[in-house]
Parts: structure tokens; C-alpha cells; sequence
């Protein structure tokens, strides 16, 4: 809303402009006249020699003159008006003081400069110009009282005729150039004063040209404030739609009318944004709750605080409801024709014209849309022949439909399709048409009879005939001019077990893998696919070069533990383009010839297992009788050779120590500590080692184990050790294993021991236990990790050794057989650890209980 005091102020600025532009125009023909007149007035003074000080005046005054005009040409009405102000009183002044008398006719010149700074300045600069004039007259007065002035000269001449003159004209200008602004501005004002009658007819009859129009609208309008949205008027119209009267709805707001309130606020925020909405679809509520649609129309009218919002509303709810009649019919014509899929057409049955045809991804015919329409169909020659065409129309016909009936369509670069097709007869401005839904079904019926090659290549025989016959068929299923079942053998090497080579069963090969693709196939888990370029990747491929092969596809064949036993290679002498399809049909080969070659090499195994198998047992369980033997020895040893020589020298230092107490120098003193230290760090070895020792031996006793609640108790211990230390645990709830409890605890109290005491130096050290989301090689993996120290991982190897230390015991303590106890147990339960890190960047423990023991579920 406009500011009223900066409308006042802008209006006064308005007034200001006019003023100086009319008063300019006298301004500057008093200054011409001055121009013209003073160099005529200085020759008089200069002929009659009349003194310097005067003639100084007057050529002041000339200069003052030009000067002045040069502003008011520049624009400067306000200088050049301050500028003749002053300079009158000054120049009057000076004109005194050189006269010698203020009894002059110069006192016209201060009547000037008051009538001038009254008429061309403003309030200030009037009673400035009164003031100073006052005070220069005193100061003069008082001067020639007391005969500070030269003695005046009373001589009456042309040059003091022409002076008077020239002030009694500028003062003349200066009152006309008044009249005439004032009588201009009286004009004006008269004129004004009749336009604005004029206007407010204009607007009083308007005013009731809208109060007819707004009561008599057929269309609902309601009128609000622009600033509160209040509710001013609304219309009979607006009544009879909302239900409301105007007296229980003028004075709120139309909150009540609006269906949604967010659509309220996005009408607001484009009113905001706009200042005007026209025909916007919305639906709103009626006094008794109905739901209706409604256009609305909405417009701010006015300025400043008197700016309203009127607002049309129109009911089109019997519109809408046509439209959306016409909508959804519309819809489910473009989804079921359209937009499908399937190839549909519209023809005529009196001549197979193609009224229609929608734009499916597979055209049977393989025709765009527009070159069906208008075209019949033994135009485009769809039909194998006429006679099939006709024997088709009279069944449907017959039968008013024909549902799923395969038939073979002629495409429109001359091949056959396999089709099948339903057709029913629809009426069309009361002319019969068929409505035809086609599929194509050559790529069903190509795979089908492919499944059936493949289903019989794979169910056909074991060991090396399966390999002959699957290498064939999976060369027909693929197109390939080479296959190559390979089995790899221990000298980085691949012996074929079949290869077909255009369609030939080969002699079989042996091949080294350096440099072939068959080694980066072993590496990579999923297919290896080359579709061109191959023997620039692999240009010392002797089999790749010779053959003049460009594209491969290769698949490893794996042990159920991941290790790759055998290969198996698809060759082209023409580059391929990529081809689901073809990936699929090698992965389900290389699935069967996996398990046809897992089989001949569990076979083999088997075989050589059962020549050896009663000696390795004998040996074995002489191996076993040693190892218990010499485990029962350690033990005793450990128990009773090492701990009680030890306990004498623990017991006799402490004797000696107290006894000398006192006599010791500090030197003496800190080896003693270092006696006992050490002595407590033996004790300490031996107990870890008769840990290791335990964990060897005794029967597992499996169970269900929650392990996150265990990890939990760990935690509570290691928190009352140091209860001082802050560390954020992270535990993930629900893990279970089935395990060996005692010996679970002790791989807990092992892993996260180590990650309490690695990470100490963090100041926010964070320790994690959790399960991996995905399998590694089959198992589900535990890991305990946290941001301590770290390791480098060059020394991994040494991790799970007992006494293998990769930190100084100056920066952590320990034995070294920790790692190597949890090593022990996950063995016994036929698991696996693996430790990953990196130095400052802590470390993760990754475990796992075998599988066939007890899967680890979360």
C-alpha cells in the first residue's frame, strides 16, 4: 500500500518543478534585460568618472548577471535564484557604501531581493533575505551616522535616471512574472476542479453500471479486502450456489468455501505472485457439505488501501462431470488401443481397409501406422493368400470373435511371422469393422524349440560324452564357430575336454592361460564378454590369431568354494552384437558343465582317496596320538615345570624387597620393579598359553548362542575396567550363532578386548560389532571393528601366530597369542578369521562358524 506522506511529498516535489519552470522563464528575461542594460550603465559611469568603487559594482554586477545566466541556461533554477537573491543584497550594499549614503535609490535593491527570494524561494530563504537586508541597513545606517562613508554625491544625471530604472523594472518583472504564475495556476486549478467533476460522474455511473451487472451477474461474485481477505459484498448469485445469505457471510472470510486449505494456499501464493487468476479448476463446499466444481476467476482492482479482490466463480459441475464421463472413455480407449503393447488394428470386413492401427514396439506387419491407414490388407499383402483371409473373416463371422488362433502373417520384407491372433466384430458408424489383437510368436516358438535342443543337450549322458554333445549344442544354441570346454590344471594350463570347431567335434588341446582371455575370465566372477576387438586385447592368444577370431565370451567353471576349475569359451570370427539371450543360454551351459565337472573330479578324488585311504589313516592317527602326547606334555610342563619356579621367584623377590626396604638406591629399586613386572608378564604367557592348550582339546558342546547379548556382556566388563574412558560401542541386536558357547566367549573377549585397548589413543574411539548383509564364499560373516591404531597389512600373514606382536609392548600390551587362541577356536568349529586395515585408520576382524555347524541367522 502506498505511503500517503510520500504521495504528499512526491506532490509537493511535483509543484515545485512547475513553480521553477514558470518563474525560469521571467528569471531569464530579467537576467537578458540586465545583460543589456549594465554595460550601458559601467560606459555612463566610466564617461562621467564617477569613482573606482562604484564602477567595481557595477562590473561585479555584470559578471554576477552573466553568471547567473549561464546557470539558469544549465538548469540551475535554484542557484541562479539564490545567486540574484543575494547578489542584489550585496551589490546594493556595496552600491551604498561607494555612494556614500543608504538615503539611495539602490534601497530598491533590497525591495528586489525580498520580493524575489518571496516569489522564486521558499519560507527560509524569505526570511533570510529580510533578515540580512535588515542587517545590512542597520550596519549602513549606523555607518554614515557616524561618518564611516565617504560624503555621498547628490547629483541627479542620466546614469542615476538609468539605475532606478533598472531596478524599478526588475522589481516590475518580478511582480508581473508573480501575476502570471498565480493567475496560470488559478487556470489550472478551475480546469482540474472541472475534470474531477467530470470523473466522479463517470465514476458514479460506472458504480451503478457494476452494482446492476454485480446483482443481476448469473455468476457468483464475492468481493474481499486485498490485505485481509475479509468478505465485503457478494451477489444473489453467489447465494443461491453456496447456500449461504449475504449477512452470515459478510464480515469473515471464504476459509469455509475451499474443499482443500492447501489449495486455498496455493491460490493465495499465486495471487501474491500474479495478481490475478483466470478460469482455475477447483473444487469447493456448499453450506450443506456438497461438494461442487467450479471455475475460478480472480482479479485485484484498485490501489493503496482501498484495493479489493473480486473474484468470479462459475459452477461447472455438470461440466465436469461430462468431461470426466468423456475423460475416463477417452482413457480407456488410448490404454487399451494406443497404448498397448500388443499390435491392434481396426478393419473393415467388407474389404480389410485399416481404419486404425496403434504404435506397438513389434508391428507384425512392420509397417508404420500412417502406411497402414487407408490400405487394405491383401494390399500389403499380410495374408499368406486371399483364401485364408476369407476362411478367417467367415469364422469370426460365425462366431462374432476368434480367440487365440495362430496363423502366419507375411511381413512386409517378405517373411513369414508367426501370429496368433483374436478379432472381434465391433460396429463403427453402423458399419461392421474388426477389432485384431496380434502377438508375434516367432521368438516364443524359436525359443521353445531351443529350450528343447538345450534340455536335451544337458540331460544327454555324463563324463566324456556329455562333454561332446553339450559342447555341440551349445555351439547350434549360440551360433558359435568354436567352443571349448577346458579343465585348469596345475601348471597354469587348460586341457580341453571338448571342442567343436564350424560345427566339427577337435581333437582335444592343451593350452597355457598367460595371455588368453580364458585368465581373465578365472578372475572375475561373472560372464567375460568381448562382442569385437579380441585379438587386439589378446594379441599372443595363439588360438585367437590362427582362428582369426574377433569376438569371445567366456565363463569360469568353480568348486563349490569359489576356485575355478575349468573354463568354458564361445568363439566368433565376426564381431557379435550383445545379446541377452546368448549370456543366459552360456550361464545355464556353464552351470551344467560345472556340475558334470565337479562330479568327474570328486570321481577322480574319490578314486585316488580310496587307493591311499587306510594308510593316510594310520598315518594320520599316528600324527594325532603324537600331537596329544606331546599337548598333555606342554601342559604338565607348563603346569608344574614352569609355574612353580616362577612362584618361588615372585615370592622371594617380594621377601627380599621388603627386607631391604628403605636400603635400596633408585636404580636398585627400579630393577627390582622390573623383576616383578617381568615376572607377572610370565605368568601371564603361561596362562595364555595354557588358554591356547584348552581350546584344542575337549568336546564341542554346539548350541544356540545369542551373540549380540554376549558381545553386550563383554562391553560391561571392559566398561568396568576403565569406567572412565568414553567409547560409543555399536551392537547389532539379534545375532545368533550356533557355537560353542565358552569358547564363543572367549573370541569376543578377545576381538573386542583388542579393539578396546587398540583404539585408547582415539579421543572418540568407536567400536562395532555387527553381520555383513552379503555371504563371502557361502558363509555369513561376523566382523568386530573399530578406529584404533591399525596395522600394516604387510604383516597380516604374522597376525594369528602365537607370539606374533605387531605393536612394541611399550605402546600396548599383550602376549601375542590372543589372535592366535581365536585363530584355534574358529578352526575347531570349522570357521575362518581375516583381519583388514590400514595404520591410524583402526582395524576390522572378519569371522565366521562354518556353515554346516551352525548358520549364523540375524
Amino acid at each position: 500500500m502506498p505511503d500517503t506522506s510520500s504521495a504528499h511529498e512526491s506532490t509537493r516535489h511535483l509543484a515545485a518543478e512547475l513553480i521553477e519552470q514558470r518563474y525560469s522563464r521571467g528569471l531569464r528575461s530579467l537576467l537578458l534585460m540586465l545583460l543589456a542594460s549594465l554595460p550601458l550603465v559601467l560606459g555612463l559611469s566610466l564617461a562621467q568618472e564617477i569613482g573606482d568603487l562604484q564602477i567595481i559594482v557595477i562590473a561585479v554586477a555584470l559578471t554576477l548577471t552573466a553568471f547567473g545566466y549561464w546557470l539558469l541556461h544549465r538548469g540551475l533554477y535554484q542557484w541562479t535564484s539564490y545567486l540574484l537573491v543575494y547578489s542584489l543584497i550585496g551589490l546594493s550594499a556595496a552600491g551604498m557604501v561607494a555612494y556614500g549614503s543608504v538615503r539611495s535609490a539602490l534601497l530598491l535593491g533590497f525591495v528586489g531581493a525580498v520580493i524575489a527570494a518571496g516569489m522564486m524561494q521558499g519560507k527560509k530563504s524569505l526570511v533570510s533575505a529580510v533578515v540580512m537586508s535588515a542587517l545590512v541597513l542597520g550596519l549602513l545606517s549606523w555607518a554614515e551616522q557616524a561618518g564611516l562613508l565617504v560624503k555621498p554625491d547628490f547629483t541627479v544625471n542620466l546614469r542615476f535616471w538609468l539605475v532606478n530604472v533598472l531596478l524599478l523594472t526588475g522589481i516590475a518583472g518580478s511582480v508581473y512574472t508573480s501575476r502570471q504564475v498565480v493567475l496560470r495556476a488559478l487556470r489550472e486549478q478551475h480546469a482540474e476542479l472541472r475534470r474531477r467533476e467530470k470523473a466522479e460522474d463517470e465514476l458514479r455511473l460506472s458504480e451503478d453500471r457494476f452494482s446492476r451487472i454485480f446483482r443481476n451477474s448469473p455468476a457468483a461474485i464475492i468481493v474481499q479486502d486485498a490485505d485481509t481477505m475479509t468478505v465485503l459484498d457478494v451477489n444473489p448469485a453467489f447465494e443461491r450456489l453456496y447456500g449461504y445469505s449475504s449477512e452470515e457471510f459478510l464480515g469473515g472470510t471464504d476459509a469455509v468455501l475451499w474443499d482443500k486449505p492447501q489449495a486455498r494456499k496455493d491460490f493465495h501464493r499465486q495471487m501474491a505472485t500474479t495478481g490475478r487468476v483466470i478460469n482455475l479448476p477447483l473444487e469447493a463446499r456448499t453450506k450443506d457439505g456438497r461438494l461442487i466444481h467450479i471455475l475460478l476467476s480472480t482479479e485485484i482492482e484498485g490501489r493503496g488501501q482501498g484495493r479489493i479482490v473480486v473474484s468470479t466463480i462459475t459452477d461447472a459441475t455438470a461440466e465436469t462431470q461430462a468431461r470426466l464421463e468423456a475423460r475416463r472413455a477417452a482413457e480407456l480407449f488410448s490404454k487399451a488401443f494406443d497404448f498397448s503393447p500388443i499390435n491392434m488394428t481396426i478393419t473393415r470386413v467388407a474389404d480389410g481397409t485399416f481404419l486404425a492401427a496403434n504404435a506397438s514396439e513389434d508391428r507384425i506387419h512392420g509397417f508404420e501406422p500412417e502406411e497402414l491407414v487407408g490400405r487394405t490388407a491383401v494390399e500389403i499383402g499380410a495374408w499368406a493368400s486371399e483364401a485364408e483371409r476369407r476362411q478367417f473373416v467367415q469364422k469370426l463371422q460365425a462366431g462374432g470373435r476368434v480367440l487365440s488362433r495362430e496363423l502366419r502373417m507375411r511381413h512386409k520384407n517378405g517373411s513369414m511371422v508367426d501370429c496368433r491372433v483374436w478379432s472381434v466384430i465391433i460396429d463403427i458408424a453402423g458399419e461392421p469393422c474388426m477389432l485384431n489383437s496380434t502377438i508375434n510368436i516367432s521368438e516364443q516358438k524359436r525359443r521353445e524349440a531351443q529350450l528343447i535342443d538345450v534340455a536335451k543337450a544337458l540331460s544327454s549322458g555324463t563324463g566324456e560324452a556329455f562333454f561332446r554333445s553339450v559342447v555341440q549344442h551349445l555351439a547350434l544354441a549360440i551360433d558359435a564357430d568354436l567352443v571349448i570346454v577346458g579343465e585348469t590344471m596345475a601348471d597354469q594350463s587348460v586341457a580341453s575336454l571338448a571342442m567343436v570347431q564350424d560345427g566339427e567335434l577337435q581333437p582335444n588341446i592343451r593350452y597355457p592361460l598367460a595371455g588368453t582371455p580364458c585368465d581373465k575370465v578365472l578372475s572375475q566372477s561373472d560372464l567375460c564378454v568381448h562382442n569385437e576387438g579380441v585379438q587386439q586385447l589378446f594379441p599372443h592368444d595363439r588360438i585367437l590369431v590362427e582362428g582369426n577370431y574377433h569376438a569371445y565370451v567366456g565363463a569360469a567353471l568353480r568348486d563349490a568354494d569359489g576356485t575355478p576349475i575349468g573354463v568354458v569359451n564361445a568363439l566368433w570370427r565376426k564381431p557379435q552384437a550383445r545379446s541377452a539371450d546368448r549370456d543366459a543360454l552360456m550361464q545355464i551351459f556353464a552351470s551344467r558343465i560345472t556340475a558334470e565337472l565337479v562330479r568327474l573330479r570328486r570321481d577322480r578324488e574319490i578314486s585316488r582317496f580310496n587307493e591311499t585311504l587306510e594308510q593316510r589313516v594310520n598315518e594320520r592317527t599316528e600324527q594325532l596320538m603324537a600331537t596329544n602326547a606331546e599337548l598333555e606334555s606342554f601342559g604338565y610342563s607348563v603346569s608344574h615345570d614352569l609355574q612353580s619356579p616362577l612362584r618361588s621367584i615372585e615370592g622371594f623377590s617380594v621377601l627380599l624387597a621388603r627386607r631391604l626396604k628403605g636400603r635400596l638406591s633408585d636404580e636398585e629399586q627400579r630393577l627390582f620393579d622390573r623383576v616383578r613386572v617381568n615376572v607377572v608378564r610370565m605368568h601371564e604367557l603361561i596362562n595364555d598359553l595354557l588358554a591356547l592348550a584348552r581350546v584344542s582339546k575337549g568336546k564341542l558342546v554346539l548350541e544356540d548362542v545369542d551373540l549380540s547379548a554376549m558381545a553386550q556382556q563383554v562391553v560391561t566388563e571392559e566398561r568396568q575396567r576403565d569406567p572412565r574412558r568414553p567409547v560409543q560401542v555399536i551392537i547389532q541386536p539379534g545375532i545368533r550363532g550356533r557355537c560353542d558357547s565358552k569358547l564363543a566367549r572367549i573370541i569376543l573377549e578377545n576381538l573386542i578386548g583388542n579393539a578396546w585397548k587398540y583404539s585408547r589413543q582415539q579421543s572418540e574411539a568407536t567400536i562395532e560389532f555387527g553381520l555383513m548383509p552379503a555371504r563371502e564364499g557361502g558363509r555369513k560373516m561376523l566382523f568386530v571393528r573399530d578406529n584404533g591404531a591399525g596395522f600394516n597389512m604387510a604383516y597380516a600373514d604374522s597376525l594369528f601366530k602365537p607370539f606374533h606382536r605387531l605393536h612394541h609392548e611399550t605402546e600396548f600390551e599383550g602376549s601375542g597369542i590372543g589372535l592366535a587362541t581365536v585363530h584355534r577356536i574358529l578352526e575347531r568349529h570349522g570357521g575362518l578369521i581375516r583381519g583388514e586395515s590400514s595404520e591410524g585408520k583402526g582395524a576390522c576382524f572378519y569371522f565366521s562358524f562354518d556353515p554346516r555347524v551352525g548358520a549364523i541367522a540375524a
